[in-house]
């Protein structure tokens, strides 16, 4: 071999190597253990296509969700669940329209069309969600002058749903949250899972927002701050 031919190998040896330095590494699949629970938020007739409340492409995550389920020992679902005439609907105040706002006893609130009606089949969960072995179902917004985003706490900040007690209770220390919509009741159950103490991931492709005014960048920069991990179906290992 040459001094040049050498060289030249050398130097591209020596190249290769700073680009493999260069590139970030994989990080490694998450098997969630005994220990830990997929929450599936609000995935309901009324949060896809043909609901009252669409997220777009909102029907995409039941899919990613099913494939999710099968490497969870613990599945816990929530499902909004509202009075007719609710506080938060916009019908409930002459002259409001939906996406507007109001201010109710616990501060701003966020006026939405009439949605997930305690009994009717927008309130639904999907039909086509598989998940066999989800052991509870949530039930959040059915008190009338409150409005529930988080599946731990309603927006009056004060009342508790029970979930954090259920799960602490079972042992689970690391929750992975999946559903509808991100920027909302994914992001505020996220936020208060922290708060609570809980290991937090959202998955975010099995995720869908609403992004009203800039609200999807606002969460994740909020979950990024509280220490919530943001990660995507293909980091867990699935059966």
């Amino acid at each position: 071999m040459t001094v040049l031919s050498r060289r030249s190998l050398l130097q591209s040896a020596a190249a290769a190597g700073l680009a493999a330095q260069a590139l970030p590494l994989r990080a490694k699949p998450l098997k969630p253990s005994a220990r830990a629970a997929l929450l599936v938020i609000d995935v309901q007739n009324c949060f896809v296509e043909g609901g009252t409340l669409p997220v777009k492409s909102g029907a995409e995550v039941v899919p990613i969700i099913n494939k999710l389920s099968t490497a969870f020992a613990n599945i816990v679902l929530t499902q909004d669940w509202h009075t007719a005439g609710h506080a938060s609907f916009a019908s409930s105040y002459p002259g409001k329209k939906p996406f507007e706002t109001t201010k109710l006893k616990y501060g701003q609130q966020v006026l939405w069309p009439d949605h997930c009606v305690q009994g009717t089949d927008d309130a639904a969960l999907r039909g086509d969600l598989k998940l066999p072995t989800a052991q509870l179902i949530v039930r959040k917004g059915f008190h009338q002058d409150v409005d529930s985003y988080s599946a731990f706490e309603e927006a009056d900040r004060k009342t508790r749903t029970g979930l954090a007690g259920y799960l602490k209770e079972r042992g689970i220390r690391t929750v992975y949250l999946t559903g509808l919509a991100t920027d909302f009741c994914v992001a505020w159950t996220a936020l208060d899972a922290r708060k609570l103490g809980f290991n937090v991931y959202v998955i975010e492709d099995a995720t869908r927002a609403i992004d009203l005014n800039g609200s999807l960048a606002a969460a994740w920069k909020k979950m990024k701050a509280a220490g919530v991990k943001r990660i995507q179906s293909a980091d867990i290992v699935t059966a």
